[in-house]
């Protein structure tokens, strides 16, 4: 997630509008929304940074319910988007 961080853009505007949880998924940190971070995370949502690829963030609402996969561009991950419906963060 550091490396995704220090990109320029989408990456550092993340950083500095999120904060890491203890919660964690797949063997990575959940982070949480301190304020929106481009067009598809909202304050109070959850993201990881997947663990198998690290190419995506997985975007769940503030009650753990799955919203969207986005690229490390912010872009949506139409493909991936469609694979996770239904996740769920405990």
């Amino acid at each position: 997630m550091g490396e995704f961080f220090r990109q320029p853009g989408f990456g550092s505007k993340a950083k500095s509008n999120s904060q890491k949880t203890s919660k964690m998924y797949d063997g990575q940190s959940i982070y949480q929304a301190s304020s929106d971070i481009g067009t598809h995370i909202k304050k109070g949502d959850q993201f990881y940074l997947d663990g198998d690829h690290k190419n995506h963030l997985e975007i769940f609402d503030k009650r753990g319910n799955f919203k969207v996969v986005i690229n490390l561009d912010g872009s949506i991950n139409q493909a991936k988007t469609d694979k996770a419906i239904g996740r769920k963060l405990k």
